[in-house]
């Protein structure tokens, strides 16, 4: 086992070349520590990857996060600032509207797209040294008291102190480690794509709540703006058949909002929708993040700021446990991370899952409670500010490092 760990350097070990497990591994080295990552993906069909529009959002706390990384100078150029949302509930016609100046600050968010940020992580990885095997499949996990043995799909074992499962919704790690997770599935489906517009768009996320399911513009570049269109899975199809003239005029009639001399831009795709919570956050030698932890509705969009908290939480818990002269994947830093994790991703699941579940009908008593909560939220200046810190990741912090404030 020691020659195990001397030929691979690393004391964690990282499945899945996503954004959380770059970011993590990212983190990791920043902080001095050897990270191996394991990508099914070759790394050259990644970087090769062609434009496509789909795009995340990161919440202003989330991008204090990365500061504390010493990442956001290498990032600022992808990400588009948003100064403001504009949200209206179709069915009841409230609408509201914040912006970052009210609060005193430039941006409430900023708009990446998935392969420019997937991109600049990797070039970011290779750049500081880390070690990325790619392709490669986890098929085969051993935990001992003091390691746990990975076994890659063309026989290597690798040893670790610490396995994370950064591998998405169809985690291999989880499913390895036995831990449970309970899935659910939405009746509907996202079509994603990109807009290209004539003129500089408003830095604003528009957004309309719709009992269809939502439908966001989110700013990913100076004239572009990433759509999320979220329909029954019967619609969306219909919807996918439409030639790029036709359903950009089906996009500009739900949305209300005349997009002037606006285009397509990457081949529209769907996505069935779909939640996932996993029972627990780790195991012995085992942490899970991101998608492998949980699987949120796209409404509020959430998903990646709430990974991101996750890899702040676990990077925070692995460096301390190693300063302090502790094992980083022992019982102790296990059951910590969990702590630190679980109460946040489940009331963040539970959340969106509700205001989609809110949203998504058209029955009286909703509208009126939907209605109520516009008018509040838009008369009283201090629950507006809090909804807007809220959103912007900067209330309810669980760690350290989702303050901002390093390792």
């Amino acid at each position: 086992m020691a020659d195990l760990q001397r030929d691979t350097g690393a004391p964690i070990l990282i499945v899945g070349g996503g954004h959380s497990g770059l970011l993590l591994a990212l983190a990791l080295a920043h902080a001095g520590l050897p990270v191996t990552v394991i990508e099914a993906e070759p790394l050259a069909t990644i970087m090769a990857a062609p434009f496509d529009g789909r795009a995340l959002a990161l919440m202003y706390g989330s991008r204090r996060v990365l500061d504390g990384m010493g990442l956001w100078p290498a990032l600022a150029d992808i990400a588009e600032p948003v100064q403001g949302v504009r949200l209206r509930d179709q069915g009841t016609g409230a609408a509201v509207a914040f912006d970052a100046a009210a609060l005193g600050e430039q941006v409430l968010a900023y708009g990446i797209t998935n392969r420019a940020l997937r991109r600049r992580l990797l070039e970011l990885c290779r750049a500081r040294g880390i070690t990325l095997l790619a392709p490669a499949h986890l098929v085969g996990l051993r935990r001992r008291a003091d390691a746990a043995i990975a076994t890659l799909d063309d026989g290597r074992e690798l040893c670790a102190q610490l396995v994370v499962g950064a591998d998405g919704r169809s985690s291999v790690v989880r499913e390895l480690a036995r831990i449970g997770a309970r899935r659910w599935r939405y009746p509907q489906s996202a079509i994603t794509f990109a807009l290209r517009l004539e003129e500089p768009h408003d830095h604003c996320v528009h957004e309309v709540l719709r009992p269809a399911g939502p439908l966001a513009l989110l700013p990913i570049g100076p004239e572009l703006w990433g759509v999320t269109w979220v329909e029954s899975h019967a619609v969306a199809e219909q919807l996918l058949r439409l030639d790029p003239e036709t359903l950009l005029l089906e996009l500009q009639d739900r949305l209300e909002m005349d997009l002037g001399e606006a285009r397509l831009c990457g081949t529209p795709t769907g996505h069935p929708l779909g939640g996932l919570k996993a029972m627990r956050y780790g195991a012995p030698r085992v942490a899970l993040v991101g998608d492998a932890a949980h699987g949120l509705h796209p409404i509020h969009a959430q998903g990646f700021n709430l990974a991101v908290r996750d890899v702040a939480a676990l990077a925070e818990v692995v460096v301390d446990s190693v300063r302090a002269g502790a094992d980083p994947g022992g019982p102790d830093a296990i059951l910590r991370y969990d702590r630190l994790r679980r109460t946040d991703a489940w009331l963040t699941v539970g959340l969106t899952d509700g205001l989609n579940r809110l949203f998504s009908t058209d029955l009286a008593p909703a509208r009126l409670v939907r209605g109520l909560g516009f008018a509040v939220i838009d008369r009283l200046p201090p629950l507006k500010e809090l909804a807007m810190r809220r959103g912007m990741g900067l209330a309810g912090d669980l760690s350290r490092r989702a303050r901002g404030e390093g390792l």
